[in-house]
């Protein structure tokens, strides 16, 4: 797609945040409370960026941790996209949690572009529209500081993949399509693995 359309869905995803806090709580099970861009946007500006992974958001939501696994969805996460109208759209979205920081290796000198307190920040999106993003991007975390950052998502990753391996291995041979629960699986190893190799690539 076009820089500037990549750039235009990050107020499409604003806009399905603040949606999603007018319904109920019980259709959507969590709320998003801050987005946080990071990936090729921040980087300078060119024509065309990838249909699939040009557009990175992070999503802070205000759940634990241990339900936002890298690359995994959070307990109704399916039913939150739909609700805020965001399953569709062309973006990485990943849930963080927003007890914690939000960056790791993945989400690598993010840029908070909207918050539930604050709306829209409309000079984030004029900066990076001109290819200036990376004047935004926070200092590098310190090697300590990564490990540490690292350690933790570890931790909350071997749990979600602990806990869809038992939900697949108890329902394997349950009715229906084992699609949703093989998905959830993937999705937590391949969050695991990334994780492990990031992590021993620093050594400590």
């Amino acid at each position: 797609m076009k820089w500037t359309t990549a750039v235009s869905k990050l107020a499409e995803v604003a806009a399905g945040c603040e949606h999603a806090r007018t319904l109920p709580a019980g259709l959507v099970g969590f709320q998003a409370e801050e987005a946080w861009v990071f990936g090729s946007l921040l980087g300078p500006r060119r024509e065309q960026v990838d249909d699939l992974t040009g557009v990175g958001v992070a999503l802070a939501v205000d759940l634990p941790e241990s339900d936002c696994a890298l690359f995994t969805r959070p307990p109704a996460g399916e039913h939150w996209l739909n609700a805020a109208g965001l399953a569709k759209l062309p973006v990485r979205l990943l849930f963080r949690s927003g007890r914690a920081p939000v960056w790791n290796h993945v989400v690598e000198r993010p840029v908070r572009f909207w918050s539930h307190a604050d709306g829209l920040d409309h000079e984030v999106l004029l900066q990076l529209r001109s290819g200036d993003g990376e004047a935004l991007r926070p200092e590098a975390p310190a090697p300590g500081e990564l490990r540490e950052r690292l350690d933790r998502d570890l931790a909350a990753s071997l749990a979600a993949l602990a806990r869809t391996t038992r939900a697949y291995d108890e329902k394997r041979w349950s009715p229906g399509s084992p699609k949703k629960r093989g998905d959830a699986l993937c999705d937590a190893a391949l969050g695991y693995v990334d994780l492990r190799a990031a992590r021993d690539s620093l050594g400590g």
